[in-house]
């Protein structure tokens, strides 16, 4: 669309939401406003409503300023409703009712003795389960409701199975009828509601009734549709069974039109109930209207209305009855209030931020956390038992990690391949790649399942053990590799003992300690897991090595270590630069951060996006034989906008290290809302419809909420060198 164009049509825009000095509406007024809203953003927009339609619709109506009159977002008909309702279970509930409804079975001869439910030849009861008799308005009510939700299979829908003709939606969907379907809905809506506007059927007890609506204010908008589905050969038929046959097919059309054309209005129980608190409304919007014709023309009217056309066809349609129900009915009568009243429930003054949209904002952001937090993964272990350890044991409650948890006995070989397998990680794919590792060794890469560069044409004998086709490893003697969600094998963990061993051969960078049966092994501390992960992960050692030198004899040296400001500030500053290190081994590691900003970055950003946080707590100077040794823990913290989940890698002593992964924790902001969402006042149909959607959300797990200031770490982060 050129801007001319654009220009042109918000004009007209502008001239159409021009309000009257006695402030009605006119004819065309909104369906115009609609129509060019659509127009301007959404052409050739087709297919069933989606989410993406209904937020467009929204941004459209809160691009009007103040003082104009449109869709009412949170009104009866509002986009919201359109695509929420068709998410819940409030239809079902009703339609597949054992106390109204009596549920149709049959048997098959090709199908043995087994009953066979079809709900498309379901009745409505005529007595209740004590045997007295039910009033008509409830047996017509179910009735209808069968009618217009055949729902084949037990599933809600308002089309019938193939070759059925005695459906509601079988005849506005009829060649004769479905040019006028939009208008007869808008038209059963106000007869639902009690207002008489003249719609009538004629030739009631002929084979082919007729369904006809006169406008006397503008006889061009009137129509007479035919209310038979049969076909012109089977009308024209003398048989007499044939025409009884289609007398039975319009009886339940004619049932179910003259459900709504003999309504009554029910604007005295709306006034009463909308005087009462917010959980007697929730009451009433489940129980009792449901029960009632405006209920059942509501329900439909969500589920027809399924493209953008339909949508603004419609509001156009409610508009001009409206205006027909405004010059036939004086001002102050009982059918001019109960129209105004259904004007009101659906066209509003501009409102920028109505009361469902900012619960509709919540829940939909509730709902992609809880979606994002099923999808993706973490961290490669799903916990501890598959990481690469040997005892485990109890673990010290003080500090970061809680009683409850365990930490498991390792050594500095397996903490540097559980933080390798962390770093090679893809939550994208799910799979182990280090391509943002160039430089990293080929006999490295070999331990890992990794997916093959040449996946789209490898044949049978590409496939590693798990039988994944994506999967390749050029290893000449398929030796077992390491794949996500697994526990490593016991030869991988050997060969990567071999290769630390020659990484820091001649290493005069590498402390040792030596054991009880005097054995020499790498000293587990932080400064060697630092200068082994840059010559594993193929990094410049040159950047960095003098720097960490630097940091170990500081370690040593008694007078800066002297006083706990000056181990303090060694501790910050191993810690900064430490986290400079893994931002550049990492794709996701955020530097110059805190915790909490994690949390506030992931609160603006996809749902399953993963960012990596590294914290060291609880440190402090140990001298073991005469050397200072530092003690504390590495805390990796992994956070998307739902949930998160850490490794600890515990420093105990100059021959212990401890490692542990903490349960997965849901972030305060999604707990906040998973407590919040439940109390949506229930003032309005629109907020019980929000409520009943948001039962259909499978909520993370509601155990381990995880505060924010429990995980945060009140200190400086690190600048990049």
């Amino acid at each position: 669309m050129n801007k001319s164009n654009t220009s042109e049509k918000r004009n007209q825009l502008h001239r159409y939401l021009y309000k009257r000095k006695n402030r009605q509406m006119s004819i065309s007024l909104l369906a115009k406003v609609l129509l060019i809203c659509m127009l301007l953003s959404m052409q050739n927009v087709l297919g069933l409503l989606s989410e993406e339609d209904m937020n467009t619709v929204i941004r459209v109506l809160l691009s009007e300023t103040k003082g104009k009159v449109g869709i009412k977002i949170d009104g009866n008909i509002s986009p919201i409703m359109l695509y929420a309702y068709r998410k819940t279970n409030i239809v079902e509930k009703d339609r597949f009712t054992d106390l109204y409804i009596k549920k149709y079975y049959f048997t098959s001869p090709n199908k043995g003795l087994f009953w066979i439910r079809d709900s498309t030849n379901d009745i409505a009861r005529e007595e209740d389960s004590e045997g007295n008799k039910l009033p008509n308005r409830v047996v017509d009510h179910y009735n209808a409701l069968i009618n217009m939700f055949p729902s084949p299979y037990e599933k809600i829908s308002i089309y019938p199975k193939e070759g059925c003709k005695d459906f509601f939606t079988s005849f506005l969907r009829s060649d004769p009828v479905k040019e006028y379907a939009h208008n007869i809905l808008a038209i059963l809506l106000l007869r639902a509601e009690g207002v008489p506007v003249p719609l009538i059927i004629e030739d009631e007890e002929s084979t082919c009734p007729r369904l006809t609506w006169t406008d006397e204010f503008n006889p061009e908008q009137s129509f007479s549709v035919p209310i038979c589905i049969a076909s012109a050969e089977e009308q024209e038929s003398s048989d007499s069974d044939e025409e009884a046959n289609i007398k039975k097919i319009n009886r339940k059309l004619l049932q179910t039109i003259k459900y709504f054309l003999n309504a009554e209005s029910c604007q005295e129980l709306e006034e009463s109930i909308a005087l009462k608190e917010s959980a007697e409304k929730e009451v009433y919007w489940k129980n009792e209207f449901t029960k009632t014709p405006t209920w059942l023309m509501l329900s439909y009217i969500y589920y027809y209305l399924e493209t953008i056309d339909d949508l603004i066809e419609f509001y156009g349609e409610i508009v001009k009855k409206i205006a027909f129900c405004k010059n036939k009915y004086p001002l102050g009568s009982n059918y001019r209030n109960i129209t105004q009243k259904i004007r009101n429930e659906i066209f509003a003054l501009y409102n920028p931020n109505p009361e469902a949209l900012k619960w509709w904002g919540k829940i939909k952001e509730f709902e992609g956390m809880a979606e994002a937090s099923k999808k993706i993964r973490l961290l490669p272990f799903a916990d501890n038992s598959l990481l690469p350890t040997k005892i485990t044991v109890g673990a010290n409650t003080q500090g970061s990690v809680q009683p409850e948890e365990w930490l498991i006995s390792s050594d500095i070989e397996s903490v540097l391949l559980t933080l390798l397998c962390c770093i090679a990680y893809d939550p994208k794919t799910d799979k182990y790649d280090f391509d943002h590792l160039p430089y990293m060794s080929k006999e490295v890469k070999n331990l890992f399942a990794m997916p093959s560069k040449n996946a789209s044409t490898s044949s049978d004998s590409s496939k590693t053990r798990s039988g994944n086709p994506d999967i390749n490893n050029p290893t000449s003697n398929n030796m077992p590799v390491i794949q996500v969600g697994q526990k490593i094998p016991q030869e991988v963990q050997k060969k990567w003992s071999k290769i630390i061993k020659n990484l820091v051969k001649r290493n005069t960078y590498i402390s040792y300690t030596t054991l009880e049966n005097n054995k020499c092994v790498i000293e587990p501390d932080i400064l060697n897991i630092l200068i082994i992960m840059i010559k594993v992960t193929g990094l410049d050692c040159s950047k960095y090595i003098e720097q960490i030198h630097e940091y170990r004899e500081r370690l040593q040296d008694r007078e800066q270590m002297d006083g706990s400001f000056g181990i303090t500030c060694f501790t910050k500053g191993i810690a900064e630069y430490a986290e400079v290190i893994f931002f550049h081994m990492t794709r996701e590691f955020l530097k110059n951060k805190t915790l909490a900003d994690v949390f506030s970055i992931s609160s603006t950003s996809s749902n399953d996006k993963r960012i990596m946080l590294v914290n060291f707590v609880d440190y402090s100077i140990q001298i073991v034989n005469n050397k200072n040794y530092l003690t504390g823990s590495i805390v990796i913290h992994y956070v998307t906008k739902c949930r998160n989940q850490s490794i600890v890698i515990r420093f105990v002593t100059p021959e212990k290290v401890h490692l542990g992964i903490r349960k997965c924790a849901v972030n305060s902001g999604c707990s906040k809302l998973q407590i919040e969402i439940p109390e949506i006042p229930i003032d309005s149909y629109i907020m019980h419809v929000l409520s009943e959607y948001v039962k259909t959300i499978n909520p993370p797990e509601p155990s381990d909420i995880t505060r924010i200031q429990a995980l945060q770490m009140p200190r400086m982060l690190p600048r990049t060198p």
